[in-house]
């Protein structure tokens, strides 16, 4: 008997333990994660990267240019004599070094600068890249959130189908009902049971897009507390929220600086029709360079001109696509401001339509649960049909669904307005987990 009592207690012990030994993660926490294993944000990591070796790529061209060069070959001659025919074989042996240091390269001078410009690129767009993470995110832990919430609010409905179906046929059997009552309550349980189906296909498909980010098993999550503290943007005029946007959106000043380097691209296609000057050094030896002399040494130094004079168009042709490049970026950068302008609008939009429209829904919340309560009662006493019930029902569920979509909307567009300003950062992130239980 006492084993069988230990044995319970230990079982007992082990169910109460199960809810602790869940890992559950945080918004900072998989965001976190997400750093480290998001294949987005490491490919973008290592465009990163290489990005910055095209700055050493450019300095090259004005750095010397050391060439080695090493020769053998081997040779057979044949003489006619007086007693016959006279062979001689040689081997000949040839090494060289030469320095290039380039003196007046006018388009080295530019990839020079053109490196230095894709270095910057390449850091904004990493910037960008984390931007970006921080919002796939935050979209995808709210909408595992949502799934949740929506299935919570799916399985209280169809308590209350369940319980208004269960009324319905008690009075239908008393004889104060008749047959429609009965029919309509399982008509709205049975809707309400497709709901839920459906919602709980979706959470697992929500796990499964945060799981992407993560490279981790689904996990569960820290819901979203009861109170939220949403404050208004600061400062409260949209419009100047829209031209730091235009100037400072992370993706403006990227589109800025690949008009630049398309700037640049036109003046090095220019370049290409300059002279070039170069200092040249020499140094070579030949062993057996013929049949008199079994090595020479020999030394130079020198400056050499080139100027191209015609390449069958190709430098011509080449100008004028830099230019019509040239001219893409600038429109393309055009383009990117007015999207800048437009995102911050909408951004700014989600947020304070955003916080009044929870607050209206948080008072019909509270005003659809008095018209359940009341349609029940009404039900009760006679004076309410069960499709009366059935509807309050529902509509308190879309109502509660609603609610929880427009938290989470109002949040993610906080971000959103943070990032068309490019100063979205995890700092941000940490703000709203606060917010989590």
């Amino acid at each position: 008997m006492a084993g069988l009592v230990a044995q319970c207690l230990t079982v007992s012990l082990m169910m109460l333990s199960l809810p602790l030994m869940a890992q559950t993660s945080d918004l900072l926490g998989v965001y976190r994660q997400a750093l480290d294993n998001d294949a987005q944000y490491a490919a973008a990591q290592a465009q990163r990267r290489a990005g910055q070796e095209r700055e050493l790529q450019g300095r090259a061209g004005l750095l010397p240019q050391i060439s080695f060069d090493a020769q053998t070959s081997w040779s057979e001659t044949e003489y006619e004599v007086v007693n016959g025919r006279l062979e001689q074989r040689r081997q000949n042996r040839s090494y060289g070094i030469q320095l290039v240091q380039p003196l007046f390269r006018w388009q080295n001078w530019i990839e020079y600068r053109q490196g230095g410009l894709h270095k910057a690129l390449a850091e904004l767009r990493a910037r960008s890249a984390e931007q970006a993470l921080i919002l796939r995110v935050a979209q995808a832990y709210f909408e595992v959130l949502h799934t949740q919430d929506v299935i919570a609010a799916m399985l209280q409905l169809q308590a209350a189908d369940l319980e208004q179906l269960a009324s319905a046929r008690k009075n239908f059997e008393l004889g104060n009902a008749n047959i429609v009552d009965v029919h309509e309550a399982q008509m709205s349980y049975d809707s309400t049971r497709a709901q839920l189906i459906k919602a709980r296909s979706d959470l697992g498909v929500a796990r499964h897009a945060l799981a992407r980010l993560t490279g981790l098993p689904a996990q569960e999550l820290s819901a979203l507390g009861e109170q939220i503290n949403l404050v208004s943007p600061e400062p409260g005029d949209v419009e100047t929220w829209v031209r730091a946007a235009e100037h400072s959106s992370l993706e403006v000043q990227i589109q800025e600086l690949t008009t630049e380097v398309a700037e640049n691209e036109v003046r090095s296609r220019k370049a290409e029709h300059l002279p070039s000057i170069d200092m040249v050094l020499s140094q070579n030896m030949q062993q057996n360079p013929n049949a008199n002399t079994q090595r020479s040494e020999s030394a130079a130094i020198g400056l050499r001109l080139s100027l191209p004079l015609y390449s069958g168009g190709r430098l011509t042709s080449s100008a004028r696509e830099a230019v019509a490049l040239h001219q893409q970026a600038q429109y393309q950068l055009l383009d990117t401001r007015r999207a800048a302008a437009l995102a911050t609008r909408e951004a700014w939009a989600g947020v304070t339509d955003g916080m009044a429209q929870i607050k209206a829904l948080e008072v019909a919340r509270v005003s659809a649960q008095s018209a359940v309560d009341s349609n029940r009662l009404g039900y009760r006493v006679g004076v309410r049909v069960g499709a009366d019930v059935l509807e309050v029902q529902s509509q308190l569920s879309e109502i509660v669904r609603q609610l929880a979509k427009s938290r989470y909307d109002a949040l993610l567009a906080q971000l959103q307005l943070k990032a068309a300003i490019g100063a979205l950062g995890e700092g941000d992130l940490a703000d709203i987990n606060a917010f989590l239980q």
